[in-house]
């Protein structure tokens, strides 16, 4: 489960840069090793609505090393020498795709902390013709970047 929500937030992940005091999060930034806690929650689907979502489920802790080369941003996960290319441009934007029957949406967003810490945030609504299986998850990161 664990491997599947750093996945997750990975893959529809770093979409956003948080704004306090003037202060974004960059690629720049990003670049190095980074020591991350990770929690989830879920929402249930009951008489046609989504529930509040669960309590916190701790997913512990993980390293996430973000690579740049040749203008280009990476991530590459724990337990993996993949690196999986990001598109910073499409940062922070709310996200729908459809495929034959089920429709995801949700949005990223990443907010600064300092320079050697961000939160991320990530939320997605599967939803089904046979709306009996509708899911929605939150993922809630804490990055510190290791010395």
């Amino acid at each position: 489960m664990k491997r599947i929500a750093l996945l997750g937030l990975v893959c529809f992940g770093l979409y956003g840069c948080g704004d306090e005091g003037g202060k974004k999060v960059t690629e720049e930034m990003l670049v190095g090793d980074w020591e991350c806690t990770a929690s989830t929650q879920e929402a249930e689907w009951k008489n046609g609505l989504f529930q509040d979502y669960s309590t916190p489920v701790n997913q512990g802790k993980s390293l996430i090393v973000y690579i740049k080369e040749n203008d280009a941003l990476f991530v590459k996960l724990p337990d993996s020498d993949r690196k999986i290319k990001l598109d910073f441009k499409k940062l922070n934007d709310e996200y729908s795709n459809t495929f034959d029957d089920t429709k995801i949406t949700g949005y990223n967003k990443l907010e600064y902390i300092s320079d050697d810490e961000f939160k991320m945030t990530t939320e997605t609504s599967q939803m089904f013709t046979d709306s009996e299986y509708n899911k929605k998850n939150k993922t809630l990161m804490h990055c510190k970047r290791m010395n």
